[in-house]
């Protein structure tokens, strides 16, 4: 007791000095952000003064002539002129001290990352890498940041191609220091990391890149449109590979009740989308990249238990005929793992198989016991040390997964048991619907069937466009509901004109009635009032004029250069690209929506 005691003053003694340190640094740049401020203040105001001084001046003495009769008026106005042209440059010239401090701090910044060495060189003369198959070998690795505290301690362990390693164990005990080493984002400094019996210092920077993907905790996806972000590793593929990524990531179907489909533009970090489709967009993404090596550093941390679930689906795909290493805090995580490695205080204290980590009762078993009790949004830190091992079987422990705390009672929940044996199983494949053998055909009250022969796919069906504006009668998906209520997909059309002319009109029919918009041809009038826009245009279907709010979310991108305009009563009004408007429509256009 007094030993915990002591700790707990002790640790009260260092936050208090982290704080006091962190308040003297706020309390100095504060003192010298208002004082930066006021002697601006106060120059301003000195220099504001010298300059009416100055007019005040030729005022009066010029004035006087002019009422003198020295002068004439156009005189006068003459010298005020030149005083305006004396004085604008001479304005500039008193705040080029202050451009001139911030360009020099700015620039000084930026060679200072320029300027800094590579710590990572790339091998002179690299090993080429034929054939990848995914060993990976850690030979006696050490590693720390500082080199006098070490992250990992001789540590050594094989992987299979092929085969999934699941990693486990508290913050700090080298976990994600081994993703950073193993994509060498830092050099070893004792031991050796080989890949298929090479060093991987010795492949070049690239190769060895092109062989790794990394699903992260928190994907990371750029502003632009979702084709974009999941094309990104890929940036020449196939429109058909990416919709197939897409499918067996389980991201195809959220991405087609998007607004344009795979053209949606996404804002900054992927802004738009939930966190549960973001992860399975960045797992499309990597499956399209098609990596040798897979990591995945916590891939289902901070996902609610829907999400987690389709993202557990889309990583059994993901991770078939590749070597996979999967950092979880989930144990659920890692269900399908071959073998486990546990880890603390950088040292590889246990490894094996579900069952067998669960015979030796050790660091593992404690995690699974502990993971019985409490939720399942706990991590292995507080498993480790807010609570203690349960009074529970390992057999009952195996066979609980997920926990949900009701009440303060710990009730199990979704009760399959990790299975490392247990094999993913397939997902399913885009289902192209070909001319030859699918038909539509209107049905009871006007709806849209689906037929393949004398068999009826579905009906009620909708269509929709995956590419509305770069391809708007190819990669339609037919989409209906089942039996339980939810929106499936009945097939996808690969190009509209391949089919019979009957069947071209229900589908154009069935697009026109989804995809309600009237296309601009004509600009007459544009203004701006109180914050909304007025348009007075010209559409295929006669002039029309509507208002819009004057904001960037009111004028979406389409395409390269369309933009579709959402009024104030939500109709939707089409340029399907601004360079084929008049120049003098381009100009009123471009001078209020210039987003």
């Amino acid at each position: 007791g007094m030993l915990s005691g002591i700790r707990v003053v002790k640790a009260f003694a260092q936050e208090d000095r982290e704080f006091k340190k962190f308040q003297t640094a706020s309390d100095h740049l504060r003192h010298w952000r208002l004082w930066v401020d006021h002697t601006n203040s106060y120059y301003s105001a000195a220099m504001g003064l010298v300059f009416s001084l100055g007019g005040l001046i030729v005022w009066y003495v010029g004035g006087r002539d002019v009422i003198g009769h020295d002068m004439t008026l156009g005189e006068l106005i003459a010298f005020l002129a030149y005083l305006a042209m004396f004085y604008a440059p001479l304005s500039a010239l008193s705040n080029f001290t202050t451009r001139l401090t911030s360009f020099l701090t700015g620039s000084k910044r930026d060679l200072e990352l320029l300027d800094t060495p590579l710590t990572i060189p790339d091998a002179s003369n690299p090993t080429d890498w034929h054939n990848p198959r995914g060993a990976i070998r850690f030979d006696r690795v050490t590693f720390g940041y500082d080199r006098n505290q070490p992250v990992l301690n001789e540590i050594s362990f094989d992987v299979k191609p092929g085969e999934m390693v699941g990693i486990v164990g508290r913050s700090g005990s080298g976990k994600t220091t081994m993703v950073n080493l193993l994509s060498r984002f830092y050099d070893v400094q004792e031991g050796a990391i080989e890949i298929d019996g090479i060093d991987i210092r010795q492949l070049s920077m690239q190769q060895l890149r092109q062989n790794i993907g990394i699903v992260f905790q928190e994907s990371f996806l750029f502003r632009g449109t979702v084709w974009k972000n999941l094309s990104y590793g890929r940036p020449g593929t196939s429109i058909e590979d990416g919709l197939q990524a897409a499918r067996a990531a389980g991201a195809h179907d959220f991405i087609c009740r998007t607004q344009l489909g795979y053209e949606t533009l996404l804002g900054e970090h992927g802004a738009g989308l939930s966190g549960g489709e973001k992860q399975r967009l960045s797992i499309a993404r990597t499956l399209l990249y098609d990596p040798q090596i897979l990591i995945l550093d916590e891939a289902t941390s901070n996902i609610d238990a829907e999400s987690e679930r389709s993202i557990q689906e889309a990583l059994e795909v993901l991770t078939q005929g590749r070597t996979t290493v999967a950092i979880a805090h989930r144990l659920s995580t890692l269900r399908n793992a071959d073998r486990i490695l546990v880890f603390d205080r950088g040292q590889l204290v246990e490894q094996g198989s579900h069952a067998e980590l669960l015979a030796m009762d050790g660091t593992y078993a404690r995690l699974v016991r502990i993971q019985t009790q409490v939720s399942k949004d706990q991590n292995v830190d507080r498993l480790l040390h807010a609570f203690k091992p349960a009074e529970k079987t390992l057999e009952q422990a195996a066979g609980s997964e997920n926990v949900a705390a009701t009440g303060g009672v710990a009730t199990l929940v979704d009760s399959a048991p990790i299975d490392a044996t247990e094999k993913p199983r397939e997902k399913p494949l885009l289902n192209w619907l070909e001319p030859a053998e699918h038909r539509f055909q209107r049905g009871g009250y006007g709806q849209l069937e689906l037929w393949n022969g004398e068999e009826r796919l579905g009906s009620g069906a909708f269509i929709l466009r995956t590419f509305p504006a770069s391809h708007p009668n190819e990669y339609l998906s037919v989409r209906g509901w089942n039996v339980e209520g939810d929106e499936i997909e009945l097939g996808m059309i690969r190009d509209l004109t391949q089919w019979a002319a009957d069947d071209q009109i229900e589908i154009t029919e069935a697009l026109g009635r989804r995809y309600l918009m009237r296309a601009i041809t004509a600009i007459h009038g544009l203004s701006l009032k109180f914050g909304f826009l007025d348009f007075d245009v010209q559409t295929a279907t006669g002039r029309s004029k509507f208002s819009m709010r004057w904001t960037q979310s009111q004028a979406i991108d389409y395409g390269e250069n369309g933009k579709l305009i959402i009024d104030t009563e939500e109709n939707r009004y089409l340029i399907q690209d601004v360079e084929d408007l008049s120049l003098a429509d381009q100009e009123k256009f471009l001078q209020y929506v210039y987003w």
